[in-house]
């Protein structure tokens, strides 16, 4: 089976290994499949032909095109899917529109809220090949590895009373490094989605404390159990405080959450994607 994943380099070195395009192809020529990774900013860019190639597969991954690098992709006859990541930042709008003039079979859609009759639920995950438990010393009781956004008030607040770990823009091997080293990792997503850093995170063997999602439990995420939730800042307050420095406690919390974390990497959403071509192909 050949599949041609499409989406822009990264921009930032550090992070480059950890972007979707490639951790997929990993994932998917574990199962055998011959992957081709292309789009602006890799070295094959200029190499147009890769595009006239026969695919079984094509995935148009996120990609934001200002500059009109992005083939329409309407005149290739194979299973076209358009993988939506950031609809909580751009709205459903621009991919609606990608899909019609593209011809798209379906859309793996990231955040369950925007599922409609041309869309699937394909949650984030992580990648397990370079984000894991590793031998560092937990050296933080609660840190935040990311990026501001909509986060600096509530970071300052956990700073503040709690003297937080604010790791910002840490990239890479060494955002993996970080989070190891805390025993709860703060998370706030932007809107309704479930970001990759509540996979990461609980893959790096560290209790994620996270704001409350019902497409968290959906997932197999359990409050005090796996991970620790909060509604609002007085939650938040009462969930830090009744956990915060109780290392047994965290200890058994970060190791169910180790458990869940194997059952959302991209091996299982690898697998979980070649039956959804397999079902668009009968």
């Amino acid at each position: 089976m050949k599949i041609l994943i499409i989406q822009e380099n990264g921009r930032h070195e550090q992070n480059r290994n950890f972007r979707e395009c490639f951790s997929m192809k990993r994932s998917l020529e574990k199962l055998g499949c011959s992957v081709v990774v292309w789009g602006l900013g890799h070295n094959n860019f200029e190499n147009k032909n890769i595009i006239n190639d026969h695919y079984d597969l094509i995935i148009n991954l996120e990609n934001y095109d200002t500059s009109g690098w992005l083939p329409s992709l309407e005149d290739m006859d194979c299973i076209k899917l358009l993988w939506s990541i950031d609809a909580h930042c751009r709205t459903m709008t621009p991919y609606i529109n990608t899909f019609n003039q593209g011809k798209y079979s379906k859309i793996l859609q990231s955040t369950k809220d925007y599922l409609n009759d041309v869309s699937i639920w394909f949650p984030n995950c992580y990648d397990d090949t370079l984000i894991h438990k590793r031998d560092i010393e937990k050296t933080k009781d609660i840190g935040f590895c990311g990026s501001l956004l909509n986060r600096s008030g509530v970071l300052n607040f956990l700073n503040e009373r709690y003297n937080l770990q604010p790791d910002i823009w840490v990239l890479g091997d060494a955002m993996v490094d970080k989070i190891n080293s805390y025993w709860i990792h703060f998370n706030m997503n932007l809107s309704n989605d479930i970001n990759y850093r509540s996979f990461e995170t609980i893959g790096c063997g560290t209790v994620l404390l996270t704001n409350y999602n019902p497409q968290y439990l959906e997932l197999g995420f359990k409050d005090e159990y796996n991970c620790l939730m909060y509604r609002d800042q007085q939650g938040l307050t009462e969930k830090v405080d009744k956990y915060l420095k109780k290392y047994d406690l965290l200890d058994t919390i970060a190791e169910n959450g180790l458990s869940l974390a194997k059952e959302h990497t991209y091996d299982k959403r690898a697998i979980m994607l070649l039956d959804i071509y397999r079902d668009l192909k009968s």
